[in-house]
């Protein structure tokens, strides 16, 4: 029992893939903290002074809640804004640096540039975890595609491999690339349903940030390799982690923020597993389809206390500006939901009543 290919959208957050051994932004930020301690005690005081630099300004509003503030995306994009010195625009306001930036910072900031290098490296590490099997649940995603019948489109904000492993001889997952044995560079066209030379996947995988294999040729083509991790220096990942501006200029990008668009306007349901709405350009996207279709629901997978449902549904309805009624609140991780008995008709329930019907 389902409806139409394009009623239900996924939408895959960092908080899907922690019971997959990948660390969620703010446990990362534990992590380091932890390395500056024993491996990384040269970037310390640094990391010290960035820190409460960042948090200085909340500060002054009374807001003291340094996870509400502060996270690895947050501490990279800051580490990007004071590596351009001279070259940031902001730069001609800026009639001094802080004496103490300047000293720990080194010449020309070096010490900056390096840190930031150091944490993207390990950022690799936590992306691709020894034990593969700890991510076996996503598999799971078999069983969902097969009850709905459809060729499922999911839209991930991570860098991590969960999703592509699903790959195997009965279940295609398309990444953009072209099997394995040929051209691996990235073509928007494999998207194309209407593509008559396209064989049709179960699911369209959208990486709508970059993923950890992927890098760019001489041509500057995105392309997908085999081995992942020390092969691909940090600098020539090319992943959207710590920028303010999310939305790139070009493709897959570009290509992917439309898809999102596009299919989140179709949608009547759109299904968020471990996203923490701190996106602003995703968000902007739900809260336009959710203003257009008064029909569509949002449904949000999380770990949250069954008595806090409400509440959480009316903060995200908050920052979307809709009814928190139209915000189904699923205490749940990634792994509870994907594992459910029912996984398939549980998804199907949640669409709008009168867009369930047998085939």
């Amino acid at each position: 029992m389902i409806s139409r290919s394009n009623d239900t959208i996924l939408l895959l957050g960092a908080g899907a893939s922690v019971d997959a051994g990948i660390p969620a932004s703010q446990t990362m930020i534990e992590k380091i903290e932890g390395l500056l301690v024993k491996d990384w005690q040269e970037f310390r005081d640094l990391y010290f002074l960035v820190k409460s630099s960042i948090l200085y300004i909340p500060g002054l509003r009374g807001q003291f809640n340094a996870r509400d503030y502060y996270n690895i995306e947050t501490l990279v994009q800051t580490l990007y804004e004071l590596e351009k010195r001279e070259k940031h625009p902001l730069y001609p306001f800026i009639s001094d640096w802080k004496s103490h930036l300047v000293m720990l910072a080194g010449r020309d900031f070096k010490q900056i540039e390096l840190f930031r290098k150091k944490t993207f490296d390990q950022l690799k590490a936590w992306d691709e975890p020894e034990n593969e099997s700890e991510g076996d649940y996503y598999a799971r995603l078999k069983l969902l595609q097969r009850h709905l019948n459809f060729q499922m489109k999911v839209f991930s904000l991570n860098y991590d491999l969960c999703v592509e492993r699903l790959e195997a001889d009965d279940f295609r997952v398309e990444t953009g690339f072209e099997p394995r044995g040929k051209n691996n560079v990235w073509d928007w066209r494999r998207f194309d349903e209407s593509n008559p030379r396209t064989e049709k996947p179960e699911i369209y995988l959208y990486k709508m940030h970059g993923s950890i294999n992927w890098k760019r040729d001489e041509a500057d083509n995105i392309v997908k390799i085999d081995y992942i991790g020390s092969n691909i220096p940090a600098d020539e990942m090319p992943i959207i982690f710590g920028k303010d501006f999310k939305l790139e200029a070009d493709d897959p990008y570009l290509f992917y923020a439309y898809e999102f668009r596009r299919c989140t306007l179709e949608a009547k349901l759109i299904l968020t597993i471990g996203y923490g709405f701190g996106d602003a350009h995703i968000n902007k996207m739900i809260r336009q389809a959710l203003r257009r279709e008064q029909r569509l629901r949002l449904a949000v997978v999380g770990k949250t206390d069954a008595k806090d449902c409400d509440a959480k549904a009316k903060a995200i309805g908050g920052k979307l500006g809709v009814d928190p009624s139209r915000v189904k609140i699923i205490a749940a991780s990634g792994r509870d939901l994907l594992e459910r008995k029912n996984i398939g008709q549980f998804v199907v329930n949640l669409l709008p009543a009168d867009d369930t019907s047998p085939l």
